[in-house]
């Protein structure tokens, strides 16, 4: 191809293009290039571009086609130099000459710099006491009595009350800072010796005392929560939902109830510590003695102040009492704290700054790493510290209007932008338009989409498509693809590179395991990126931990950000940039979630920061535990807070998630046009709907409006679907399969379903098996899909070891059993997933035959049926993109059927003439229930499932014993031709107790709105979270009760081999140091011996892949071992197991309860 580029870069980007661009090209003028390239050769081009741009980068790439035309490739840097076909402007500009954006569009940025401004100069105040100060010498341990939080706090408030003590209005305590003089730090000294005399008084909630100050308030409360929000100190271990006394003194509160000036939050709820028996009085009396004075007593902090307060005083928005900061206003004041968080954090990663000392004030606010004697030196002064948080707070506040605009983007995309050729993907086109359409009023209003196309149909390429859609060319595109498993993000990453043609220039992808990345780099050939080491104290350490690494070689953004996030303390790039330079990031939505659950440690800046500089698409948010929902409609609450545009994409979305997912967003939106709309703004949301049969758009006005259109909708798209299940059409057809009931034992149970499993085998087998080419034989590839790992394992055992039963055996059959959960050590697993996405990607013909694993079986064993069955547990359910012949399950929820089904025929999409899916009528849980025959009403659909426990004496979320088998819970017509019908339209109403599906909508229901008819024991509504007033964000108390993916305590183990000739064994990393401890008693290993039948269809030995991988690495097997064969496994003691159980083909498992 020939290509023309022409650049409008200024400064050194000029020199730095021209030197990349002169290697490839031959100048046309002095600032255009042409010449003929491969597309390789001009990928390269682009990337080297990428990795060096600056912020006055801007070159824009045509192919020349035909004679007459030039193309539009791409635009590296600022797309703003050109117009949407890439040429240069005569006479016109882009910029933003009145300001208009930067200035208006944030109504309260002034305010927001200046709050953060101020709490930065008073933040660590309370690490002036000599506790504290002969901490950072080395002589005493790690903690005091109070945080140096709270200490801070009670010292701001003592201030502000000692300069309102008659008008008691901001404007006063404002005016005493701009005036403050050293005669102040003796009056701040008086007020805190009362702490000293009574240290209750330094328990109580100092809030109380700030009545009708809101700014004052505020201030407070960045101050406190500057490391951490307020919570209720629970014990390690205790349940979220436990809110009883924790120790004799601790105060009971209701959540409704609770407020800032409420007495029924104080102390504990920031230091825990302080509740503890064993502080002496020595230890209370040196928490408030301050030997060298507090930075008031600093000339330079002084100067500081009485600048920042006579800019405050100008800004009469901020002190005459109209807004009330903290309870009415949570963007201003959460971008506030974001802005004194990051300025902290990287304020403290810094160096010196003697400019900001006074030599008199000889006190320190940290240390240094350690130097050659292993000891830490002390760094920065407090005055320094305060001072130069404060400045860099104020500053970065100020810049925060202008990030987007400084960071990378997607601009003039190709592929984005062109029609569909395949016509099984024209509605993609259709979706697009009806997204271009909407881009300036979702700018406005915000953007809340829904994608229901179904399984196979090209979401993830037309979710992009919709949100480059709702981007302005001018603007560009910039969102983050939020996905619910870690192994699925590197895959689909790929995909998206793929698909959109997007290389790791543009498209960011974030892991939390660095072998999880280097095992998948390994398997797709490509070079690992070196670790980077980090290390720091609370503030100055890395935004993102050892354990998240991001693959990105594209732009890093040369704008705000780079000053306060460009490098770590090693001199490295800084993966927190990484992450947010990229214009699109694919992550796990555990990455996004700290935005509204990391409550401390400032895990929380990056994806706020992501969040409010991209927009958003969450991959199958109901894929989510119901415990999980609270915590997910946070986040799309912080979304529309922050700015951002929401794309939900699912298939089978229930309309009362949708609804509530709405109604977070919204009441986010609101506070975002509060304080960045119009006056007088409506708080109507922009919203649309799209599947493969059409799209719909309306703004919404409030939730009852949303329901309506949302009905319309799923309406319309119900009659399509149900025209896809006519006879001939539907590609699942399913059937249940009878389980023998039985009085007896656990085993006894397990035995009847292998019965039944064998059963059901021969029979889809026998219809849906192919001929093998070459021998001939017949070949058919199923899933069996079970609720829990510990009955899977038992039920492969009896398969592989007993012989086929006698009543369902038929001549020459040969089982290949894969076992797949997720108790595989990491090299293992990697591997099973590796081997199947191949595998099972049916999308050519043919390709089965050619895999080496079944090649290898039917030329190995002579039999002439051959059935490949994976046996897995939910794993297999989402996110992993195998198309099977056929699929038995073990019956947990109406979800998980659907799920499991999208499974079968999904590349092929060939109608079956007979049943490929059954349904087992009985669960593990319910056989083993009728075996004993208690008396007990117990949940039998739960863990995974919707069943639970409600409050009062209904039972509206349990089956009653008479509707336990799925023939009397699940309607004939539901089963018979599996959709998502079931999930996307509410049931007619059935009696209590009969209907699976129905409890699984009234489950959401009660997990998700305050509801008086069913409530589930133990939960708090997600709701609560933007219905109470005021909003429960300025605490954790929410966070506690309802965290995300709450776990029990686990260990991490690792299956270590010392050498060659050593096997495998399970060690403990001792998590002080990470050495590995022998667990001898902790692990058993056990064998199996295969019946003649059965024989492993993937390689699992450990052994055996470890000698592989240390092969191709060039490393000991011992250093592979270590490295890849991690896995973290729940802490026996919470199980009442004794040991845990271990075979290569099986995984890790108990025995069955």
């Amino acid at each position: 191809m020939i290509v023309t580029i022409k650049s409008q870069c200024g400064k050194k980007a000029l020199t730095e293009t021209r030197r990349i661009l002169d290697q490839f090209f031959e100048r046309a003028g002095d600032r255009s290039w042409e010449g003929p390239v491969t597309l390789e050769g001009l990928k390269t081009v682009r990337k080297l571009l990428r990795k060096t741009a600056r912020r006055n980068t801007a070159v824009a790439c045509h192919r020349v086609r035909g004679t007459q035309q030039l193309e539009l490739e791409w635009i590296i840097g600022s797309a703003r130099k050109f117009n949407a076909q890439g040429r240069v402007p005569t006479n016109s500009t882009g910029r933003d000459v009145l300001k208009a954006e930067s200035e208006n569009h944030w109504q309260t940025a002034e305010a927001i710099a200046l709050m953060a401004g101020v709490a930065g100069l008073f933040h660590d105040f309370g690490k002036a006491n000599t506790l504290f100060q002969q901490k950072l010498l080395g002589k005493r341990g790690t903690q005091e009595p109070l945080r140096h939080e709270w200490l801070s706090l009670l010292m701001f408030v003592a201030f502000v009350r000692a300069k309102t003590a008659t008008i008691k209005t901001d404007e006063e305590w404002l005016k005493a800072l701009a005036g403050i003089s050293e005669q102040d730090e003796k009056l701040c000294q008086q007020a805190l010796s009362a702490y000293q005399q009574d240290k209750e008084l330094a328990l109580k909630n100092p809030f109380v005392q700030l009545e009708g100050l809101s700014l004052a308030k505020v201030v407070s409360w960045l101050i406190v929560s500057h490391h951490r929000l307020p919570v209720y100190p629970a014990r390690e271990g205790k349940k979220a939902d436990e809110t009883e006394d924790e120790y004799p003194r601790l105060k009971k509160f209701k959540l409704s109830q609770l407020t800032l000036e409420h007495q029924d939050w104080y102390a504990p709820w920031n230091s825990s510590q302080c509740l503890r028996h064993d502080w002496s009085a020595a230890d209370w009396q040196g928490l408030f003695n301050f030997a060298h004075g507090t930075p008031i007593a600093s000339q330079q902090w002084r100067a500081k102040a009485k600048q920042l307060a006579q800019r405050a005083l100008k800004q009469s928005v901020l002190y005459n009492g109209q807004t009330q900061w903290l309870q009415h206003d949570q963007f201003s004041s959460h971008l506030s704290r974001l802005a004194l968080m990051l300025a902290d954090h990287s304020y403290s990663a810094a160096g010196k700054q003697t400019k900001w000392w006074d030599e008199k004030y000889q006190v320190f606010a940290n240390t240094d790493k350690k130097d050659a004697n292993g000891k830490r030196p002390l760094k920065q002064r407090l005055d320094e510290h305060n001072i130069g948080v404060g400045q860099n707070a104020l500053l970065l506040a100020r810049q925060l209007p202008n990030l987007r605009s400084n960071l990378p983007v997607l601009v003039s995309h190709k592929t984005l932008k062109s029609r569909s050729s395949n016509s099984g993907y024209r509605w993609q086109d259709t979706a697009f338009d009806i997204a271009t359409g909407l881009s300036a009023v979702s700018s406005k209003q915000g953007f809340f989409g829904v994608n229901m196309a179904s399984t196979g149909k090209g979401k993830t390429f037309a979710n992009a498509r919709i949100m480059y859609g709702l981007a302005t060319e001018q603007q560009g595109c910039r969102f983050s693809v939020a996905l619910g498993l870690r192994t699925l993000t590197l895959q689909t990453g790929d995909a998206l590179k793929e698909r959109l043609k997007l290389d790791s220039d543009e498209l960011a992808v974030l892991v939390g395991s660095q072998a999880v990345q280097e095992l998948h780099r390994r398997r797709t050939e490509q070079n690992e990126p070196a670790e980077s080491a980090q290390s720091g104290s609370e503030s100055s350490a890395d935004l993102l931990d050892d354990t998240q690494h991001v693959s990105y070689d594209g732009t890093l953004s040369d704008g705000p950000l780079r000053r306060w996030l460009g490098q770590n303390a090693y001199g490295q790039p800084s993966k927190s940039l990484q992450l947010l330079s990229a214009p699109v990031l694919v992550c796990t939505i555990d990455h996004l979630m700290p935005a509204t659950e990391g409550v401390r440690g400032g895990k929380q800046i990056t994806p706020m920061l992501r969040l409010l500089t991209s927009d958003l698409v969450l991959d199958e948010p109901d894929d989510f535990d119901s415990t999980d929902l609270p915590a997910l409609c946070r986040l799309v609450n912080w979304a529309g807070l922050l700015g951002s545009r929401v794309l939900l994409s699912s298939a089978s979305m229930p309309p009362a998630m949708l609804t509530a997912l709405f109604s977070a967003y919204q009441a986010g939106r609101k506070q975002f046009n509060r304080a960045c709309g119009t006056p007088g703004q409506s708080d109507e949301i922009c919203c649309a709907w799209f599947d493969e049969f059409g799209a719909l758009s309306s703004n919404c006005t409030d939730q009852q409006a949303f329901k309506v259109s949302n009905s319309e909708f799923v309406a319309t798209r119900v009659k399509h679907l149900k025209a896809d299940l006519e006879p001939g059409k539907a590609l699942r057809l399913a059937e249940v399969l009878d389980v023998e009931t039985i009085s007896g034992s656990k085993e006894e149970a397990v035995d009847a379903l292998c019965a039944s499993l064998w059963e059901g085998m021969t029979q889809l087998h026998q219809s849906h098996a192919s001929a093998d080419p070459a021998t001939g034989k017949q070949v058919s590839v199923g899933l069996i899909r079970m609720a829990n790992i510990n009955p899977l394992v038992a039920v492969a055992q009896r398969l592989i070891e007993r012989d086929i039963p006698q009543t369902v055996s038929f001549v020459g059959t040969r089982l290949h059993l894969c076992v797949y959960h997720s108790q595989h050590p990491l090299l293992v697993r990697s591997h099973i997933e590796a081997r199947l996405d191949s595998m099972l990607n049916r999308k050519q013909p043919g390709v089965l035959w050619q895999q080496p694993e079944i090649r290898s079986a039917l030329d190995t064993f002579p039999e002439q049926s051959h059935l490949f069955v994976v046996l897995g547990s939910p794993v297999t359910e989402v996110g992993r993109d195998h198309d099977y012949d056929w699929a038995i399950a073990e019956p947990s929820s109406m979800r998980s059927l659907i799920q499991l089904a999208g499974r079968i025929q999904r590349h092929r999409k060939q109608a079956p003439k007979s049943t490929n899916m059954l349904v087992l009528n009985y669960n593990y849980r319910t056989l083993k229930q009728l075996a004993v025959n208690s008396d007990t009403a117990p949940l039998l659909y739960t863990q995974p499932g919707f069943e639970a426990k409600t409050t009062g004496p209904n039972t509206m979320l349990q089956l009653d014993s008479e509707h336990w088998a799925i023939k009397q819970c699940v309607k004939a017509e539901d089963l018979s031709a599996i959709s998502s019908i079931p999930r996307i339209i509410e049931p007619a109403r059935a009696a209590n107790g009969t209907s699976l599906i129905q409890i699984e909508h009234l489950h959401l229901i009660a997990a998700l709105f305050e509801n008086r008819a069913v409530q589930i024991q133990g939960r708090t509504c997600a709701d609560r979270w933007w219905q109470l007033s005021p909003a429960p964000d300025w605490h954790a108390e929410m966070q506690r009760r309802t965290p995300f993916r709450q776990s029990s305590p686990d260990d991490a183990f690792v299956l270590y081999q010392q050498d060659d000739t050593e096997e495998p064994v399970f060690h403990l990393i001792r998590e002080s140091d990470g050495y590995l401890l022998p667990q001898k008693l902790t692990f058993d290993y056990p064998e199996i011996k295969p019946a003649q039948h059965c024989s492993p269809w993937l390689e699992s030995d450990v052994k055996t892949l470890i000698a592989e991988m240390s092969e191709k690495l060039g490393r000991e097997v011992s250093d592979i071992s270590k490295h890849f064969c991690e896995i973290r496994l729940r802490r026996l003691n919470d199980t009442g197991a004794k040991s845990w159980q271990y075979h290569p083909w099986l995984g890790i498992f108990r025995n069955i309860d």
